[in-house]
Formats: C-alpha cells, sequence, structure tokens
C-alpha cells in the first residue's frame, strides 16, 4: 500500500513557510524610500508566499509520482 502525500499540507506548509520568509526578508533588508515597511512587507510576503506554494506543489508532486 502506498501512501501519498496531502496535496492540501503541503501548500499550506509552503504558503506559511514562504510568508515568514518574506517577511524577514523585509524586516532585515535595507529600508527603501519609495515604499513604507508595511507595504514591503505585504508585496514581499505575498510574493514568498506564492513562491512557496509552488515549491511545495512541486515537492507534493513529485512524491506523489513517486509513490
Amino acid at each position: 500500500m502506498s501512501r501519498q502525500p496531502r496535496f492540501t499540507a503541503f501548500l499550506v506548509t509552503g504558503g506559511v513557510v514562504g510568508l515568514l520568509i518574506g517577511v524577514f526578508l523585509s524586516l532585515v533588508g535595507h529600508a527603501d524610500t519609495r515604499y513604507d515597511s508595511a507595504t514591503a512587507v505585504g508585496f514581499l510576503g505575498l510574493i514568498c508566499a506564492l513562491l512557496g506554494v509552488l515549491v511545495a506543489g512541486v515537492i507534493a508532486v513529485l512524491l506523489d509520482r513517486r509513490s
């Protein structure tokens, strides 16, 4: 009996990890005078969350094919 990955768990985890990385990067990075800090946190958090979902989805598909 093969175990298949739970895609929802992979996608949610990837999104949360990506969001945390985006927030961390926006807080650690240098300040840009064109945007205030809340906007930078929102944009980087959203972009990194989407990238995290994408990477987690690819990993889930690869694990699904393997099983």
